[in-house]
């Protein structure tokens, strides 16, 4: 599904109406986009979400404004940048993003909650005039390729059904060569067993989560991997590419006259 473009979508009476017959209800200025339909999710309390980062960061001795301040910074863009925030829950990015791009740049978040949206829409600063707000659904993003200069995903990595499509659907709406920003909680491995990560670990599968590395899209490149805000929260970033990696494999195998291409083509022969 595809909704961006304006010889796509025509706005009829609190509706968006896209060519390939799908529409969509807007309330109160905010589209709904979920797709499919009935896209199940799992319902958080919006209004104590800033309650709970703040607790968690008292937990961790960690300062969760300085963590999602770091995450922005890896999405290397400057004023006039065009973003999107993948389930931006109550907005708690939206500072950082919006000192990033500036007055002159758009940001795009959408989730697939009410309730988060709801708050979201509250905190946005008076005047926020270059920020638009929908209901979608991760799995499908309603945009055209390539629509955006960067992209930042932090929270809901860890419960995609289909962790691989999430993560190529983020790649495929960034401009070739812009970033991707994607992470969740889960602790790092190298406190897996000492007291500090034992502890953790008591809480259930809140800081269980691994880091999706096999769901990154094959045409990503400069992949890095950390963590932050205690070590509690993993970070995938990466720059979008277009195509895969290719071996020459015309390339002759040392010391021998043939090629690695010929190699594999008698391997294939060989009963």
């Amino acid at each position: 599904m595809n909704l961006e473009g304006e010889e796509d979508v025509a706005e009829q009476s609190g509706r968006l109406v896209c060519s390939c017959g799908e529409s969509f209800e807007i309330q109160e200025g905010v589209p709904n986009l979920v797709f499919p339909r009935s896209q199940a999710f799992t319902l958080e309390d919006a209004d104590s979400y800033d309650e709970l980062i703040e607790w968690m960061g008292r937990l961790l001795n960690e300062d969760a404004g300085a963590a999602r301040s770091r995450a922005v910074d890896l999405l290397e863009v400057g004023p006039g940048a065009r973003l999107l925030e993948v389930a931006c829950g109550p907005g708690p990015n939206f500072p950082h993003l919006l000192k990033a791009i500036g007055a002159e740049g758009e940001l795009h978040a959408f989730d697939i909650s009410p309730d988060m949206l709801r708050v979201a829409r509250e905190k946005l600063p008076s005047g926020a005039t270059n920020v638009e707000l929908s209901l979608a659904n991760g799995l499908n993003l309603p945009y055209a390729d390539e629509s955006f200069d960067a992209l930042l995903h932090i929270g809901t990595l860890n419960r995609f059904d289909d962790t691989r499509r999430a993560l190529a659907e983020m790649a495929r709406v960034v401009k070739m060569g812009g970033k991707v920003v994607a992470g969740d909680e889960g602790i790092a491995p190298w406190h897996a067993v000492t007291e500090y990560g034992l502890v953790l670990d008591k809480f259930g599968a809140l800081f269980r989560g691994q880091p999706p590395l096999v769901a990154v899209p094959p045409t990503a490149r400069e992949v890095r991997l950390q963590w932050l805000f205690g070590d509690a929260y993993y970070l995938i970033d990466f720059r979008v590419g277009r195509s895969v990696r290719t071996l020459n494999l015309d390339v002759a195998l040392p010391g021998r006259n043939e090629t690695v291409r010929d190699v594999l083509e008698k391997k294939a022969r060989t009963p």
